[in-house]
């Protein structure tokens, strides 16, 4: 009798676990739920620095001028002289005169011209 009452016992004990056990699980649970809670929370703080970083430098690359360091010809220089000359006026006789003084002529073939680098810059 002695030897059941011993198997129940133990067979009690292996069905129930005891509190002590049941503490310790959840208690690493909740410290590993916790690591992972902050390293979640430093992963989110990374990305929105890093992303205030990419913001900041296409900022500095929108404001960079675009500049022109193809050399101009003198034919081009004599243009802009030209059309600096034009009347301020804008009574419509002085707009006549700018407009028949305005040489029209090269516009096809500067036209051409400009199409034609165009097309060899994108052919590269």
């Amino acid at each position: 009798m002695e030897k059941e009452n011993n198997l129940q016992k133990n067979k009690r004990e292996m069905e129930m676990p005891s509190p002590h056990i049941a503490e310790s699980h959840h208690s690493h649970v909740a410290a590993i739920l916790g690591v992972l809670i902050i390293m979640l929370v430093l992963i989110l703080i990374g990305l929105y620095l890093w992303g205030g970083i990419l913001s900041e430098e296409q900022a500095v690359i929108d404001e960079t001028p675009i500049v022109n360091n193809e050399p101009e010809t003198p034919r081009a220089e004599a243009d802009v002289q030209i059309y600096e000359t034009l009347s301020p006026s804008d009574e419509l006789e002085a707009i006549e005169a700018d407009l028949d003084g305005t040489n029209l002529d090269t516009l096809d073939a500067d036209l051409n011209a400009i199409e034609a680098e165009l097309n060899a810059a994108l052919s590269q």
